[in-house]
């Protein structure tokens, strides 16, 4: 498992029962679904 599921499920379950921080959490795992696509597309670039 990598570091970013980690977080994000250590956060999921921290939240589990607020509402508020659910929403943040979720905020931030979208955030790293981005940046993953995009640090995987400038490394295939690099590679080429």
């Amino acid at each position: 498992m990598d570091f970013k599921t980690k977080i994000v499920r250590s956060l999921e379950r921290a939240t589990a029962d607020k509402r508020e921080l659910h929403d943040v959490v979720l905020k931030y795992k979208k955030r790293f679904d981005e940046a993953g696509s995009v640090l995987k597309t400038d490394s295939n670039r690099k590679k080429e």
